[in-house]
């Protein structure tokens, strides 16, 4: 299922620019052995910039499949959310937090259909969601997020440390938690976070996960931003 890291990775740019920067372009898989999931989306920072205090804008699109197994068939979840959040962001010294909400809507399809699921089809609600940026040292870093919305009773949180190596990227330990209608998941595993190739900015994740049907496995993500 997507994760809040459904939304932006939280990556700053470890060796700023010269400009101000109003654009962000993310997008991202994930992947374990019972499902997938893609997002993609944008932060728009209209007024002074990306790195500035104030007004910001998120759109959010992600589309999510599931299998589950009983012993006389398989069924699949699919689940797509989008969302469009105004939001603003305050930085503070070495901390930064933004908060953002708005509308959202998710379509939810099984196959087979069962049309006694109550959030089958498209619903119209709420999200809300928030991240957090924390230096408290030069090479440490502190990443938190979580997003809820009210279709369905639907979270998401994962926190995250790392430490920086050679001005290039952050590495270190992740965890996540995250709901659906369908069922909860956790995970414990590590990231490297910041990596630029050229205008790209890379962050990936692998570790284990398990989940309210009492399955585990091996997953893994990546994920790719561009500033402009």
């Amino acid at each position: 299922m997507a994760q809040p890291a459904a939304g932006p990775p939280l990556a700053d740019t470890l060796v700023g620019g010269s400009k101000p920067e109003r654009f962000l372009f993310f997008s991202g898989v994930d992947l374990w052995r019972n499902g997938q999931a893609g997002y993609a989306g944008m932060l728009l920072a209209p007024q002074g910039g990306l790195n500035n205090d104030g007004f910001l804008v998120r759109l959010f699109m992600s589309d999510d499949f599931e299998r589950y197994d009983t012993p006389a068939q398989r069924f699949t979840t699919n689940i797509f959310r989008a969302s469009v959040l105004p939001g603003w962001r305050v930085k503070r010294g070495n901390v930064e937090i933004k908060i953002f909400a708005g509308p959202a809507v998710e379509s939810h399809a099984l196959k087979p259909d069962i049309p006694t699921d109550k959030l089958r089809g498209s619903h119209f609600g709420a999200r809300i969601a928030t991240e957090l940026w924390w230096e408290p040292m030069p090479a440490i870093m502190v990443a938190a997020a979580a997003s809820a919305t009210t279709i369905g009773s639907g979270y998401s949180a994962r926190a995250a440390a790392g430490w920086r190596l050679l001005d290039r990227f952050w590495i270190g330990p992740e965890i996540s938690a995250s709901a659906d209608e369908y069922s909860t998941q956790y995970r414990i595993g590590a990231h490297l976070t910041g990596f630029k190739t050229g205008p790209a900015e890379w962050s990936v994740g692998a570790g284990f996960l398990e989940d309210s049907f009492d399955r585990s496995g091996v997953y893994g993500r990546i994920g790719v931003l561009l500033r402009r």
